[in-house]
């Protein structure tokens, strides 16, 4: 991805670049209702039309994605809830434990948890994080 926004740039630069070469022809540019009148050479007008749409398209795609950015917070709200209510349950538990049980599982129960850990979800048991988010 780096990749392709490099080679982007430099192509638009390129691109810049050929248009002020080609285009140095002073224009007028008149708006209707203002009577002002601005001369300016073409590639100003064209890269500044460039320049504006960029911005513009820009701007539109960030307040699309307004509602993907809000879902994330709430999803990431709600893992930090649940990651909260895990750790306090496990204390519970811990507290509820018989003082005659053992502290680890038994290594044939160990390997069952094991087992099923790697099923529900291999690349975090292998990688050594417990999410996303922790």
């Amino acid at each position: 991805m780096k990749i392709l926004s490099r080679f982007l740039f430099v192509l638009f630069v390129l691109m810049a670049v050929l248009i002020a070469v080609s285009n140095g022809q002073p224009v007028q540019l008149t708006i209707w209702p203002l009577p002002h009148i601005l001369v300016m050479p073409l590639y100003l007008l064209v890269i500044g039309l460039l320049m504006l749409g960029v911005l513009s398209g820009a701007s539109i795609g960030w307040w699309v994605a307004r509602h993907h950015r809000r879902r994330a917070r709430e999803h990431a709200k709600e893992a930090a809830r649940l990651e909260r209510e895990v750790v306090r349950l496990r204390a519970a538990a811990a507290l509820q434990r018989p003082a005659g049980a053992a502290a680890e599982p038994a290594p044939r129960e160990q390997r069952a948890i094991e087992r099923q850990s790697a099923l529900v979800s291999p690349d975090l048991v292998q990688s050594g994080t417990r999410g996303p988010f922790a």
